[in-house]
């Protein structure tokens, strides 16, 4: 009975995988799940916050295809803060405005992280409705008037859309990625957008009732991990505040922007670590309050997302104790097994993501190799095991993540 006990951690994330995407599956194709309650007429003032970090002359990609929206212009204003950033962004952002006169543009005065930024957006905005994006992202034409629909809803408070890749076939890493995203905000969301208790909203894409973002803003400046200020992770604590104030948090698959994903494995080990302190300061809190989670949320909703993070946030540990128990020989030939039945999900991921991408999110690039996804479901198993320990050692960290720069010293610039 032990010797199963053993195996099972191994292949835990196995079932990580199979349980979430499966039963989302299961949901998309039997409920209503991917398709909230919309109402296209609804045209509230909107204002897009654009915090933005060394992002250079593609800045100006993104607030084009904002503006290229299907959406009144007389109904729509971009609000974009620079955080200091260490390379031309700024410079960008002065032609911007003197091209586009829906851009307002604003400098910090010190780099303090973009939660900071989006609040000094929020202050400086007009709209009913905010979308809080990342300067890197690009709007699909529809994207805008997907998200505001769902507003139709009273008693939905914040809404998310799909965040698909534009480097999808640059390597093996990016396509690993590519799949991990389409099969997270196609299916994997679904079950908790039954309920509206979406977990965590991706600060990609984030669209929320502006008297709710005036509610937990200063909470969100204010946040702390043992008396450490926490400058990451405000999408997922602001889902999560609007969530425990009694509203409906939900996911429009229908509503598309896109991303490049780390090319580069230490900047996808930054990012996944920072989301990882992210994900670990949630579920901490999350436990805190549980009598209050139950209350407002209900413990079905709850399960569904603190189950696997729970065993996920132990599993590094349980694997090793599990490795002593059994012996190293033993051990190494079990995680083999494991290691490869994961990558084997990733082959059949990665032809799931080309059967379906172009009905589900017109506009994705399709994946050229699928047999590489084999590779890139070996490297997301093992980086499983580095993650969670890196994180809980790191609290005191906090980055922008992915668009860090080194001067010619050989330093690194402060960060966000």
């Amino acid at each position: 009975m032990l010797e199963g006990v053993y195996r099972f951690w191994f292949f835990f994330p196995v079932l990580v995988v199979l349980l979430p995407f499966g039963g989302g599956l299961l949901a998309r194709l039997m409920t209503q799940a991917a398709n909230p309650l919309r109402d296209y007429s609804l045209t509230p003032m909107v204002s897009v916050l654009l915090p933005v970090y060394n992002e250079g002359r593609h800045v100006l990609d993104t607030i084009e295809s904002i503006l290229a929206c299907d959406w009144p212009a007389e109904r729509l204003e971009i609000v974009a803060v620079d955080d200091r950033s260490g390379d031309d962004s700024w410079h960008w952002l002065q032609v911007a405005a003197t091209r586009w006169p829906a851009l307002r543009i604003h400098r910090n005065e010190v780099n303090s992280g973009k939660h900071v930024s989006l609040s000094r957006a929020l202050g400086w905005s007009r709209g009913d409705i905010l979308i809080c994006i990342d300067s890197d992202c690009i709007f699909d034409r529809r994207v805008i008037r997907e998200l505001v629909a769902c507003f139709a809803d009273p008693k939905v408070g914040a809404v998310g859309g799909n965040i698909g890749i534009t480097n999808v076939n640059e390597n093996v890493l990016t396509m690993g990625q590519a799949m991990v995203y389409y099969m997270s905000f196609q299916f994997g969301k679904m079950l908790q957008n039954l309920s509206g208790h979406l977990f965590c909203i991706s600060g990609c894409l984030f669209a929320v009732r502006r008297p709710l973002f005036e509610q937990v803003e200063h909470e969100i400046k204010s946040r702390s991990w043992f008396g450490l200020g926490v400058r990451d992770g405000e999408d997922r604590y602001m889902t999560h505040a609007i969530m425990m104030r009694g509203w409906k948090t939900i996911l429009n698959p229908h509503a598309s922007c896109w991303t490049a994903a780390p090319a580069r494995l230490s900047q996808f080990f930054s990012q996944q670590v920072r989301w990882r302190r992210s994900g670990l300061r949630d579920l901490f809190w999350t436990w805190r309050r549980m009598p209050q989670h139950i209350q407002i949320i209900g413990m079905l909703p709850l399960l569904t997302a603190l189950v696997p993070e729970t065993f996920t946030a132990v599993w590094a540990f349980l694997l090793m104790a599990d490795i002593v128990s059994t012996g190293i020989a033993e051990a190494t030939r079990t995680l083999l097994a494991a290691m490869m039945t994961f990558s084997g999900l990733f082959v059949v991921a990665a032809l799931v993501y080309n059967l379906t991408c172009d009905r589900l999110a017109p506009g994705s690039v399709k994946i050229k190799t699928p047999v590489l996804a084999v590779v890139a479901g070996a490297w997301f198993f093992v980086d499983a095991l580095l993650i969670t320990l890196v994180a809980l050692l790191t609290f005191d960290v906090g980055v922008w993540g992915t668009r860090e720069k080194t001067t010619a010293a050989g330093t690194t610039e402060p960060q966000a």
